[in-house]
């Protein structure tokens, strides 16, 4: 731009000096004032001159700065600017232009326009460029720059389009990089289709209420649930369709969700055949277009009846569980959450003094609550048995039963209780019974047993005397058959006695031997009972004494404790040494009558003594005149002096005699009978 200034100022000078040539021949013929005053001019006017020289060379300067300025706005303007002809090549472009297709300016030049468009928007390009050259106003290209698939908005104006022929216009194009706007619009519009999918293919009914309070914009599902096309719900008001609040009621909840923003409430609408259904609203208040409601509606008819349901299940189970004998309880890790009206009846307790509370340390027997944590760890408990303590402080026993189950992801568990009580006792009952029953029948065994043995040694006597003297009756002298017929009488007394035992321990164990006890004299029982055996003792030269208080009355069945005081007398006698002594003793001791039995015989070891009165180890020693023993009286003593509530015990030594005794209730003079 410089070199072009200069240039011009040079040509002035030439023309300026050649007209100056030209009148000098003219001054020669003025004079000397027209000189001067010329002179004068001249002077004027080379001062003007040099003024506007000033004014030209501040000019040109404010014209550089601008002509930069210029240049450096064209370069870094935000947009691209380039010129092209009607072929569409480019005769310059700015900075901006070059970096949008990633080349240097100067390369630029002469090249095609077209060749700089992506391959896919070529066609469009060159298919309107002519109209678009010829009449750019308010026309735009739109299309993609190859290589760095930049999307760009084109404008164009026409440079100098009256002072040059048509052939040699010029068009000026301006390129805005509208990649971001591009994308932000393809994102917006995929954004409202996917909005616009969601919201068509939705459960969930929309509409929008607008400023004036009627709706707009229903989406499909609405119309399904109503029953209405879109057409008939547009323009029609929330009154139209709302089936229980009344107008005052709606205009409150709208002035309340244009206050707070939002609201999400239940109501019912009615359908075009009039049909009322359950709808759950959430509703929005938006201050666009003067003013607008966005609504989003869910049908929860099906969820009310379900409610409806749960909640009528859930009383018939309440009741079902209140009415039922078995305890409920749920617990969260130990702690009750619910219960049944049964279980706080059982532990007798009110249902809040057990809600919140943990089970173990409120309910459950202190010396159990390893029993429970053990198996509160399984998913599921079988029945097992722990104690309770009810709120009085009486501890029972229970049955739980549970499992675990869940509730919104939380593990809960739910137990049975079931007071078994009276079972136990049941159970306990049935036990002992037949724990009694099990001692009978092995007393049974072991009685016959005992029969079969000594029933056999006295008839198998019986079977070889009998022989004998059917066989050899006339061979045999008076003696021999004498002694035949003693041993045979012996033998027949053996059974006899034996009989006796077994007779009255059968009638005890059938309980067909009554036992009636009433107020009686012992005295005379004992006395009785030594007359009884007087005899015996004569024979082995054995004294027989009592010693017992005259009016000491017991309360006893007289035949039970006679055939004791005999079963005892015959032991004693049995084991004494002929010349020795036999005495007995009755002393009372508060409600207790102690009787003794005691002898000056062979007396007794330990292991002897630890085996009386018990068919396990029936004893069955010879007497001191190898007198016979069944084994059974002790057997018989032992069960009538239990039958009284009393108890039979020994105390003897080897070689020092032996002492029975046994207790008896003190019986009342004006006293009545009574069973054992």
């Amino acid at each position: 731009m410089t070199d072009t200034f200069e240039a011009q100022k040079r040509i002035l000078r030439e023309q300026a000096e050649a007209r100056l040539a030209y009148s000098v021949s003219e001054v020669e013929n003025l004079s000397l004032e027209e000189i001067k005053t010329l002179f004068h001019e001249y002077q004027v006017h080379q001062i003007e001159l040099e003024l506007q020289n000033e004014e030209l060379r501040d000019t040109q300067k404010q014209y550089e700065i601008a002509r930069d300025r210029f240049a450096s706005l064209f370069n870094d303007a935000p947009v691209g600017y380039l010129t092209i002809d009607q072929s569409g090549i480019i005769a310059q472009t700015n900075q901006t232009f070059a970096e949008m297709v990633e080349r240097e300016p100067h390369l630029l030049g002469g090249k095609a326009l077209v060749d700089f468009i992506a391959t896919e928007d070529r066609s469009a390009f060159l298919g309107r460029f002519k109209a678009f050259f010829k009449s750019p106003e308010g026309k735009q290209l739109n299309f993609t720059l190859r290589g760095s698939q930049r999307r760009v908005h084109c404008v164009g104006k026409i440079e100098n389009q009256s002072q040059e022929p048509a052939q040699q216009r010029r068009l000026l194009l301006v390129l805005s990089d509208i990649t971001d706007q591009a994308r932000a619009e393809k994102a917006l519009l995929e954004r409202e289709h996917f909005l616009t999918s969601i919201l068509e293919t939705t459960q969930d009914g929309f509409w929008v209420y607008d400023s004036s309070g009627h709706l707009r914009n229903v989406n499909d599902a609405y119309c399904r649930m109503s029953g209405y096309t879109r057409e008939e719900l547009e323009g029609l008001r929330i009154a139209d369709l709302d089936a229980v609040e009344e107008e005052a009621v709606t205009q409150e909840r709208l002035e309340r969700i244009m206050k707070n923003g939002s609201e999400l409430f239940e109501t019912r609408h009615r359908r075009k055949d009039g049909s009322v259904f359950d709808v759950e609203v959430s509703a929005s208040h938006l201050d666009l277009y003067g003013g607008m409601l966005v609504c989003f509606c869910r049908d929860i008819s099906d969820r009310k009846a379900a409610e409806s349901a749960c909640r009528e299940n859930e009383m018939r189970y309440r009741l079902l569980s209140d009415l039922t004998m078995e305890g409920i309880v749920i617990h969260k890790k130990g702690v009750v959450v619910d219960l049944n009206a049964s279980l706080a009846r059982i532990l007798g307790y009110e249902p809040h003094e057990i809600l919140g509370r943990n089970m173990l340390e409120l309910f459950v027997h202190e010396h159990d609550r390893h029993i429970v944590r053990e198996n509160v760890v399984k998913d599921y408990a079988r029945p097992y048995v722990v104690r309770f303590v009810k709120k009085n402080g009486e501890v029972f026993y229970v049955e739980l039963e549970a499992r675990n189950f869940e509730v919104n992801g939380e593990t809960m568990r739910v137990a049975s209780v079931r007071d078994i009580t009276e079972r136990r006792k049941s159970e306990e009952e049935i036990a002992r019974v037949n724990a009694e029953l099990r001692n009978a029948l092995a007393e049974k065994d072991r009685f016959f047993s005992i029969i079969a043995h000594d029933l056999k040694s006295p008839i198998s006597g019986f079977l070889s005397l009998t022989k004998i003297l059917v066989e050899d009756f006339e061979g045999l002298t008076m003696k021999e058959v004498n002694t035949s017929l003693n041993a045979l009488y012996k033998s027949s007394v053996r059974v006899f006695a034996l009989l006796e035992n077994l007779l009255e321990w059968a009638k005890l164990q059938q309980g067909m031997l009554t036992c009636s006890r009433s107020p009686f004299l012992l005295k005379e029982l004992i006395k009785s009972s030594i007359d009884f055996k007087h005899s015996v003792a004569e024979q082995k030269e054995i004294i027989l004494n009592h010693d017992v208080p005259d009016g000491l009355i017991a309360d006893i069945d007289p035949p039970m404790i006679g055939t004791v005081l005999r079963n005892l007398l015959s032991n004693a006698l049995k084991f004494s040494n002929r010349g020795g002594q036999v005495l007995i003793t009755a002393r009372q001791s508060g409600d207790t009558i102690t009787v003794a039995v005691r002898d000056e015989g062979v007396g007794m070891d330990p292991h002897t003594l630890a085996m009386l009165f018990s068919l396990d180890n029936k004893i069955t020693r010879p007497g001191t005149e190898d007198e016979f023993s069944t084994g059974l009286g002790l057997i018989l003593c032992k069960e009538f002096v239990e039958k009284h509530g009393g108890r039979i015990w020994a105390e003897s030594s080897p070689g020092q005699g032996a002492t029975f005794y046994f207790t008896l209730p003190v019986g009342d003079r004006n006293g009545g009978s009574s069973t054992c």
